[in-house]
């Protein structure tokens, strides 16, 4: 069997950990916040500074709030 061969009734997320998907949330956090407020405002300094504030928070949160264990 690989590692790859899932059993019946496991999740397909059963080996992504918490830190992977923060890791995968911060550029899709940007990018919607970025999205959103460049529809409406003006210009770029809004949107990029939501989009970075939104990321931020989620950095905050994968590194201090709940930091990823040590192996």
């Amino acid at each position: 069997m690989s590692r790859w061969h899932r059993t019946a009734g496991s999740s397909p997320l059963g080996g992504v950990e918490r830190a992977d998907l923060i890791l995968l949330a911060i550029p899709l956090a940007f990018c919607a916040v970025y999205a959103a407020a460049s529809l409406l405002a003006r210009g770029y300094t809004l949107p990029v500074a939501g989009g970075s504030l939104a990321a931020g928070a989620l950095v905050v949160d994968g590194l201090f709030l709940n930091p990823p264990d040590e192996a």
